[in-house]
């Protein structure tokens, strides 16, 4: 997918490539805290696409709240 179809739904409400993906991705990273969540499952199930945009991902729940905005560099996630 290029820049142009990233966009989380299509006008007809589809989800997009990288929100399917995302969707169909297993969260293997443990966490005892909330905060602490780094959504690194996400990130790479994003780069697998190999994406050349910022690489930003909100994670979100299911009421629509954003409750993650994941900011990264090209080497990984930040501190």
């Amino acid at each position: 997918p290029s820049t142009f179809t990233a966009s989380p739904k299509d006008p007809f409400g589809n989800p997009g490539p990288y929100e399917e993906a995302v969707m169909a991705t297993p969260l293997l990273e443990e966490t005892r805290d909330p905060k602490e969540f780094r959504g690194i499952d996400v990130l790479r199930a994003i780069r697998s696409f190999d994406p050349c945009m910022p690489c930003t991902t909100h994670i979100h729940s299911d009421a629509g709240l954003i409750t993650r905005e994941v900011n990264t560099c090209a080497c990984g996630v930040d501190e």
